[in-house]
């Protein structure tokens, strides 16, 4: 059964954007889509590039940089195929904020 780790402060991360965070050992992308906090794979299902770090548009979606796959991070749910056809979902993970701590289930 996954456990909750600390990850960040709430404050670390600016609305519409995601940072990386290692999370018991495995790196971990975290979003925040209007001031609630997701997380996700660091690595696109994909071809494993990395996804934190980077912006997101619309509130809630990421594009990888390589092939173009976008996903939801609220979800993981892949919203638009890669160049090459990928249309798999992205693992998230369970958060929740505990003292302006984001803590996240691995």
């Amino acid at each position: 059964m996954p456990e909750f780790h600390d990850a960040m402060p709430t404050d670390w991360v600016e609305p519409g954007w995601t940072a990386t965070v290692d999370v018991d050992g495995t790196p971990v992308a975290i979003a925040n889509v209007l001031g609630e906090f997701y997380a996700f794979s660091n690595n696109c299902p994909h071809q494993a590039t990395v996804l934190g770090g980077l912006p997101l548009a619309r509130n809630c979606l990421i594009t990888c940089p390589e092939h173009h796959s976008v996903f939801d991070v609220r979800s993981g749910q892949c919203v638009v195929p890669s160049d090459d056809g990928f249309n798999q979902p992205m693992p998230v993970f369970e958060t929740r904020v505990v003292d302006d701590v984001v803590q996240v289930a691995i």
